[in-house]
């Protein structure tokens, strides 16, 4: 049998900060947030090619 530990505490806080995230990036592609307070929070912009 496999007995697997789920965190659950570790579960719920990276939920909350990618519906966090999530919520900041359609805030910018609206045009109510710069650009700057993403890079501050650690989101990062694949450059095209």
């Amino acid at each position: 049998m496999n007995n697997k530990v789920i965190n659950k505490e570790a579960i719920i806080k990276s939920l909350t900060k990618m519906v966090s995230d999530k919520a900041l990036v359609r805030s910018f592609l609206k045009g109510n947030t710069p650009i700057e307070k993403l890079t501050e929070k650690g989101i990062k912009f694949a450059k095209p090619i």
